[in-house]
């Protein structure tokens, strides 16, 4: 009976040294800065969005025509990137698929929509 719980307990605590580790590694899927490009009503909209991982937590800052805008509520699940840009007194959804060093997804707000496209920089 103690050797079962003790061995539970070691599982556990090998489960719980690994899962910021496996963190670390699905952050470095989007850790980096990427040249996009939004699809808009007004044509294309270039911006530079630079992801780090900070004490186990994503942190973008993205700028977009030569001004930073706030970004919030960044996350990772799977290969799928999310986060929310203010832009313009409106507040942008933003989803993008991470495949590689290129990345495709879309964007909604301001009562607009559209898609996006990335490149990481080497």
């Amino acid at each position: 009976m103690k050797a079962a719980l003790a061995r539970r307990l070691i599982l556990l605590l090998t489960l719980a040294a690994l899962a910021p580790a496996a963190a670390a590694a699905d952050g470095a899927k989007v850790v980096g800065t990427w040249d996009m490009a939004a699809a808009t009503p007004d044509g294309e909209m270039p911006s530079v969005l630079t992801v780090a991982e900070v004490e186990g937590v994503l942190k973008a800052e993205i700028e977009v025509g030569g001004m930073k805008r706030l970004v919030s509520g960044e996350t990772l699940d799977g290969n799928v990137f999310s986060m929310k840009v203010q832009y313009e007194g409106a507040l942008y959804d933003v989803r993008a698929t991470i495949d590689g060093d290129a990345m495709e997804g879309t964007w909604e707000g301001g009562g607009n929509r559209g898609t996006l496209k990335g490149k990481r920089r080497p």
